[in-house]
């Protein structure tokens, strides 16, 4: 999946930091510049995407970063307080036109 949300991102010209779990993104984000958006899935070993929007909404330096869930799990967007959900599998055109959208809207 981290491998298809990369490719999506890359073929539109963004920069892209990947972490092998929730867990490890806390900790890159925790540790540096909040990043402009968030792609996560939401089965992840370690800390859930649930989780990890959860904790991300918590921290005032990441808590208006939009967030998309990628999702095969039944009512997980339901769940979280991610900004856009897409269901696996996903049309990764369909992808960045929502990104973009995110991202201009953040951008003011």
């Amino acid at each position: 999946m981290r491998f298809l949300l990369r490719l999506a991102f890359e073929v539109s010209g963004h920069q892209v930091e990947e972490a092998p779990n929730g867990l490890a993104a806390i900790q890159a984000v925790e540790g540096g510049r909040a990043p402009d958006l968030i792609a996560t899935d939401f089965m992840m070993p370690l800390m859930n995407g649930g989780e990890l929007i959860a904790r991300l909404r918590a921290n005032p330096v990441t808590a208006d970063v939009p967030v998309i869930l990628v999702s095969s799990s039944p009512g997980s967007e339901q769940k979280t307080a991610a900004d856009a959900f897409f269901r696996k599998p996903f049309d990764p055109v369909e992808l960045e036109e929502r990104a973009a959208e995110l991202l201009a809207r953040r951008r003011g």
